[in-house]
């Protein structure tokens, strides 16, 4: 009997979307380690929850990737656990120590851990980690077991800090390793491309050896980088410290903080006032940061609306007096006549209701509900808040 053309269409279908992804398998952990012993491949697991963005993000534009499916359909039996799953998938993350997601494991094939790794990563790296898997040189737990043998070679440490930096564990040694294959190039080598990029691209404590070297040196890795990258990176790391100074009240830090902005960078004064700024934060003084915002975008960082803004959303979140809820309306006004958008409006119409502005609340909710009407959005927020407003 001959099958219908819409069976055979759909048989079809479903045969070519499933060649198009990474193809996981729906056997239990026990069994892919025996289909790995049999087939002679090694054992990609993917760790990812179901609110994971990067996942769904991973899923959709790396898995169906075709150099990706061709690579790990060929090399791997895959497979696919869920870490909140309160059964089989969370039972395998905590006996591996996965803490982030998404994580990947690659195991032999007799199920030994070979390496780990992290995050959202284009095709090319994502193929890169499943082929340092199978090389003693590059897959983490080997290099690991040499390190701790007491090695300390320049490779070994350059390679082992690369893939520390997507290790997530608790006590991850990446600053100690990063530290001892900086101390082990001469001086005039610290400046070579690979180092640049290294130390570029490593992401330590303010105090480390790399971090330290970066702000110190900027001007080295604009010919790499260019400017705006450059300037990006410093103004996150100097940003980033002075939040973690104000959460610890760490007062030492902050000198230190003070001390780099004023002696490696061009606009001193500038990155004087976000240190001072994102230090206030840290330690939750709405008051003080709001003021110190506000200084901030009616001097130096006039055009900076971007700070201004995620002050302007940090106060609409937590402030509650309404002396700090009235000048983060009026730093989100500044928001506004820079970067006149739905979001900047609505967060700034809920400022001005909270600080008892209810007209000028009004006015800018409508606005907001307008541009969303205009881009066909539901601009939902805005049109709760104006009938909040004008209720009787």
């Amino acid at each position: 009997m001959k099958k219908p053309l819409y069976l055979i269409l759909l048989i079809f279908c479903a045969t070519i979307c499933r060649a198009q992804s990474i193809a996981f398998t729906t056997t239990s952990w026990d069994e892919a380690v025996q289909n790995a012993g049999k087939s002679g491949k090694q054992i990609f697991v993917y760790a990812q929850t179901k609110s994971c963005r990067f996942c769904r993000q991973m899923e959709k534009e790396v898995f169906t990737d075709k150099n990706v499916v061709d690579y790990y359909n060929a090399n791997f039996i895959n497979y696919k656990i869920d870490i909140e799953d309160g059964g089989a998938g969370e039972a395998l993350s905590k006996q591996h120590g996965i803490v982030g997601f998404p994580t990947y494991l690659y195991f032999d094939k007799k199920g030994e851990k070979l390496h780990q790794s992290s995050g959202f990563k284009p095709a090319d790296d994502f193929i890169r980690d499943g082929r340092n898997a199978s090389d003693p040189h590059t897959a983490l737990f080997s290099m690991l077991a040499t390190y701790n043998g007491g090695e300390k070679s320049p490779e070994l440490l350059f390679n082992l800090s690369k893939a520390l930096k997507y290790y997530m564990v608790d006590n991850n040694p990446k600053e100690k390793v990063t530290d001892e294959y900086l101390s082990t190039q001469p001086a005039n080598a610290l400046g070579s491309e690979k180092n640049l990029r290294f130390i570029f691209e490593t992401d330590l404590d303010f105090k480390s050896t790399a971090t330290q070297y970066l702000l110190q040196n900027q001007e080295k890795f604009i010919p790499l980088f260019g400017k705006p990258e450059v300037e990006k990176r410093a103004q996150r790391i100097m940003t980033g410290t002075a939040g973690i100074a104000g959460r610890q009240n760490d007062l030492i830090l902050m000198s230190g903080l003070r001390k780099v902005a004023a002696g490696n960078f061009a606009d001193s004064i500038k990155m004087l006032s976000l240190v001072q700024i994102y230090f206030y934060g840290g330690r939750e003084d709405w008051l003080n940061y709001a003021k110190s915002t506000l200084k901030y975008g009616n001097t130096i960082g006039a055009a900076d609306w971007q700070t201004m803004y995620e002050t302007g959303a940090y106060l609409n979140y937590f402030a509650k007096d309404r002396e700090t809820l009235s000048i983060g309306a009026e730093i989100m006004s500044k928001v506004v006549n820079l970067n006149r958008t739905y979001d900047h409006l609505r967060i700034y119409a809920q400022l001005q209701k909270k600080a008892g502005n209810k007209e000028l609340a009004l006015k800018a909710a409508e606005a907001a509900l307008q541009i969303s009407n205009e881009k066909g959005e539901s601009g939902d927020e805005a049109r709760e808040l104006i009938e909040e407003l004008t209720k009787k």
